[in-house]
């Protein structure tokens, strides 16, 4: 159990450098502070410490669970927009079949379409892009 603790902390400090945050649970966990007289009450200092370290790793959960969505939300785009060339080369196949056929594609490339729109606009909207 500690070394899945310790690992995901390294993963947590891995992916603040990379954002350019400079403190991680690990790093503000490890942090001593000198005592002086008249100085802070090393209790409360440490309490208020452990309360920041359970903020920091709220934020890494939360980070990594909104990356993890924005590239599930990207394999889906993908995919709709690959579903959207094979029904345009289906309605171009069907230039010569029936008004009915017809109509089912320009239906399905409609409803993709606005499929994809709705994928974006929820990117835009969970990412504030």
């Amino acid at each position: 159990m500690q070394d899945e603790y310790t690992r995901k902390l390294e993963d947590q400090k891995g992916l603040f450098k990379q954002l350019g945050i400079k403190l991680d649970a690990l790093t503000i966990h490890e942090k001593d502070f000198d005592v002086k007289m008249r100085g802070y009450e090393k209790e409360e200092v440490d309490r208020f410490l452990d309360d920041i370290i359970v903020d920091y790793e709220r934020f890494y959960d939360i980070i990594t669970d909104l990356l993890d969505k924005y590239k599930e939300l990207q394999r889906r785009q993908a995919y709709l927009e690959e579903e959207k060339k094979a029904l345009s080369v289906r309605k171009v196949n069907t230039d010569s079949g029936s008004v009915i056929e017809r109509q089912l594609v320009e239906d399905g490339i409609r409803q993709m379409e606005r499929s994809l729109e709705q994928f974006k606009l929820h990117i835009r909207k969970e990412f504030d892009v």
